[in-house]
């Protein structure tokens, strides 16, 4: 129930126009990787909780494989660009 409270919330959120977002789009550091700073340029209103939600492998990161799995659940939608 709160797993899809929490979903629900990134929808309400952060719904856009769809299209193929990938780490590189975010990364402004050049590691590969997507940290809760470089996130949050995009995404402002989210939260470190909402963050975690989306490292599924809880290393602080988000990488290419968890940004796919975070908009295919629609935990998060891809920005307008």
């Amino acid at each position: 129930m709160r797993r899809a409270a929490l979903a629900a919330t990134f929808v309400a959120l952060f719904a856009a126009p769809a299209f193929a977002l990938t780490v590189s789009d975010v990364d402004t550091d050049g590691d590969s990787l997507i940290s809760f700073a470089e996130m949050a340029v995009l995404y402002p209103e989210m939260t470190e909780a909402e963050f975690a939600a989306v490292d599924a492998n809880a290393d602080s990161m988000v990488d290419e494989a968890e940004l796919s799995a975070a908009l295919e659940a629609e935990l998060i939608a891809a920005p307008a660009q």
